[in-house]
């Protein structure tokens, strides 16, 4: 396995982004970059990334964070580093250098795509695993050589998928790597409350922990709709089952799917924890670059019960780009994670205007789209 979870060398270009298609953080600097992969035959693969760090030179602790894998694969080149600002965010404020790596084939890192499972009947998790963690390793290795990395302090962190690959990489006990967390870390889970040969997954993880010496945490919410706590919990045992070190914590419901329990705002549903597993780490906890409290907006009026509590959350969450849309009935879309504010309000219409609504941005980021707007202007059908 330690063969093929081998790092190539990098190079790290930043890519110019418009300024007024981004949300600026004050005291952090969120940038997106092009990790150049250079292989053996001399030709190079460019994964994707996005770095939330403090502004200042450094060098800070690297938290390097990867994603899931959707369940419909039309969707793998739509995914974005932007869709984690949230939790990048929580652990910037804290000091560190937060980067998010894109693995190949998705969003615009080169392809191919290189962690297919297979059909349902015939699962094969371990080899993805360990694809998805050579790129993992491999983006590592060109960040150790920035000015603004301490390249003795890395954790690694990934959701889902990105989980499951942290966990495989685990098995290499890369140095600089003080430990891992792997929120809802699986795959397999083609529909709600449904895995495919699950017993494959469970020896996936047997095999990752055989060789694993770094301290991992493992978080899974109760109610979470791809792995449930039975599963979570057997994937533990048999990754200690041969002395690696880790813990669970499973955390109560989160949501309506546990699964999305890492975009908490500010990460008030896990930090606690994750801060107890970094302080026996020795590594930072307290917040360094204060951020200013989430921005009050007027509720747009009418609004209906389920477009109240998404209005709230979205005040709350710091997913930037983000936009929310509503129409003259109370109907609302949102999003949450775009590339740019641009983005942001297309998807936001996009969502509000499903059954031929008639919808208009409300908010955009942290304002609202009409300075001293209270209610949405909208064409009244006829």
């Amino acid at each position: 396995m330690r063969a093929m979870i081998c790092a190539v060398a990098l190079l790290l270009l930043p890519i110019s982004a418009h300024a007024d298609e981004v949300t600026e953080l004050p005291g952090l600097s969120r940038l997106p970059l092009q990790l150049t992969a250079i292989g053996p035959d001399g030709h190079g693969k460019t994964l994707e990334a996005l770095v939330v760090r403090p502004s200042g030179p450094g060098p800070y602790p690297l938290v390097l964070i990867t994603h899931g894998l959707p369940r419909g694969s039309a969707d793998i080149p739509l995914q974005r580093p932007e869709i984690y600002s949230g939790p990048a965010i929580v652990f910037a404020q804290r000091g560190y250098a937060a980067v998010i790596v894109m693995r190949s084939g998705y969003g615009q890192s080169a392809g191919p795509f290189i962690e297919g499972i297979g059909p349902c009947a015939v699962r094969t998790y371990t080899e993805p695993g360990n694809a998805a963690a050579a790129d993992v390793l491999a983006a590592l290795a060109v960040l150790r050589k920035e000015p603004w990395v301490d390249t003795a302090r890395v954790l690694l962190v990934g959701h889902s998928m990105g989980g499951f690959a942290v966990l495989a990489a685990s098995a290499t006990n890369p140095p600089g790597v003080l430990g891992i967390i792997s929120f809802a870390g699986a795959v397999g889970s083609p529909w709600p409350d449904y895995v495919c040969q699950p017993d494959r997954l469970i020896e996936a993880d047997r095999t990752f922990g055989q060789t694993a010496r770094i301290p991992s945490l493992w978080i899974f919410a109760e109610n979470d709709h791809f792995f449930d706590p039975g599963l979570a919990r057997a994937m533990f045992d048999a990754y200690i089952a041969n002395g690696a070190p880790a813990s669970l914590f499973e955390a109560p419901p989160f949501g309506h799917d546990g699964h999305t329990l890492i975009w908490a705002p500010d990460g008030t549903a896990w930090w606690p924890r994750v801060a107890t597993f970094l302080n026996s780490l020795h590594s930072p906890t307290d917040i360094q670059v204060p951020l200013p409290a989430p921005v009050h907006l007027a509720e747009p009026v009418p609004l209906d019960a389920a477009g109240h509590a998404a209005f709230a959350t979205y005040l709350r969450s710091r997913s930037y780009e983000k936009a929310f849309a509503t129409d003259a009935f109370g109907h609302y879309g949102v999003a949450f994670g775009a590339r740019t504010k641009t983005d942001a309000e297309s998807a936001a219409l996009k969502d509000c205007q499903r059954m031929e609504r008639v919808c208009a941005i409300y908010a955009i980021g942290n304002e609202l789209a009409v300075e001293g707007q209270t209610s949405p202007s909208h064409p009244i059908p006829l």
